[in-house]
């Protein structure tokens, strides 16, 4: 279990995992993670690209929460989140200091959220 982020209001479920140029482990950076179930792709902070010399891969037609559609570079990273590996991953970037991770990702897990008690699981397996 971890605990929600209580800094911040409402508290929210956030983790920290590990972002990394794929096939160069030695590339790596240690962020927190915030889980975004409304987002079908995730995101990393914009200052991920200069700092793991990643490359652009292709644009993708993004609509925000506000309904704008825009239109953003991808890259590829690989992702230690959990228990799981994620060796190429397709993400997008945002101007925050901290990661979404979106159902790309969470999709890949047994997720429980108890909102009452600020804490939540990720898992592999299914609880029980």
């Amino acid at each position: 279990m971890w605990p929600y982020d209580r800094d911040i209001e409402p508290p929210a479920p956030f983790l920290k995992v590990q972002v990394h140029l794929p096939g160069h482990p030695d590339v790596a950076q240690s962020i927190h993670a915030k889980l975004d179930t409304g987002a079908d792709v995730s995101a990393i902070p914009t200052f991920l690209v200069e700092e793991l010399n990643l490359c652009p891969e292709s644009q993708l037609l993004i609509e925000g929460y506000d309904l704008h559609l825009v239109t953003l570079h991808t890259y590829y990273v690989a992702l230690v989140v959990a228990q799981a590996r994620f060796r190429r991953l397709e993400v997008i970037t945002f101007p925050e200091k901290y990661m979404l991770l979106g159902r790309d990702v969470l999709n890949h897990f047994y997720t429980h959220l108890n909102g009452p008690e600020l804490t939540f699981d990720l898992s592999l397996s299914p609880p029980g």
